[in-house]
């Protein structure tokens, strides 16, 4: 499930190309009808427009020998859809510094903690009400006590899983597929139908548990449906009516932003 705070992707245009290949072979920067922008040559088949969170970075990707015209013609047909994108990424809350001190917020379940840190003989993480306290030792720099909490977020997710995934594959009718846990920078969750395994963001630990459900639910939908057409949209309603709104909540709180709007 990729979030709507994403590098977007706009409509594919196809086109007679070379064959696929992994490595882009130009690249360059330009500005065509006041957007700046990355072109990258490769073997592909399409025009692949992207607009990148959190800053609205723009990428275009083509095939190779592309005329300059095409390129032209194609950002200028899609430059309101890419300022459009652009200032719904800006007006989001923006990346800040994850330091790990003492007084720092960092949410669990959808809710503020302030960290305590505490500095003894072992390392380990504590939920103590509205405090998270983070016990290190005197080694741990700040890479390290980012992985501390990154593991026990991990620890929360993987054990909430299992119970979830039941429930809902009983009664969307489903074999059980293999589910992981991963750190992803655009997406909460994804699916891959044909390997029966879904994959979920590992910061939904710090979201709401509905917003779990709610993307739990979805990838186990792609395993019936691929695309988010109207038969997905029934499927979704069917078993979860508040999806829509719950995937606005998402949209809120981006991925790579450490708190949602307006928090102080």
């Amino acid at each position: 499930m990729a979030a709507r705070g994403r590098a977007c992707k706009s409509d594919r245009v196809a086109r007679n190309g070379t064959r696929r290949g992994p490595a882009p072979l130009r690249t360059g920067e330009e500005n065509l009808h006041g957007i700046e922008l990355e072109v990258v040559e490769k073997r592909v088949k399409r025009l692949n427009l992207r607009v990148y969170p959190p800053d609205g970075r723009v990428r275009l990707t083509v095939p190779l020998g592309t005329p300059r015209a095409v390129i032209r013609a194609m950002v200028a047909e899609r430059a309101g859809w890419i300022r459009a994108h652009q200032r719904r990424l800006r007006a989001l809350p923006q990346p800040t510094a994850t330091l790990y001190v003492s007084g720092e917020t960092h949410f669990v379940d959808g809710r503020p903690r302030s960290l305590r840190l505490q500095v003894g003989p072992r390392r380990a993480v504590q939920l103590d009400g509205d405090h998270l306290r983070l016990l290190v030792t005197p080694q741990c720099d700040r890479a390290a006590r980012g992985a501390l909490l990154e593991g026990w977020y991990r620890q929360r997710l993987q054990a909430a899983l299992p119970d979830l995934v039941a429930v809902w594959t009983g009664a969307m009718a489903l074999p059980t597929p293999e589910y992981r846990v991963k750190r992803m920078k655009t997406r909460w969750g994804s699916c891959n139908p044909r390997a029966r395994r879904i994959w979920l963001n590992l910061a939904l630990a710090q979201r709401r548990p509905e917003l779990l459900e709610y993307v739990v639910v979805h990838e186990l939908a792609h395993l019936r449906v691929a695309d988010h057409g109207p038969d997905f949209k029934a499927l979704m309603s069917r078993h979860l009516p508040r999806w829509q709104e719950l995937d606005r909540e998402l949209d809120e709180w981006p991925i790579w932003a450490r708190t949602p709007a307006g928090y102080d």
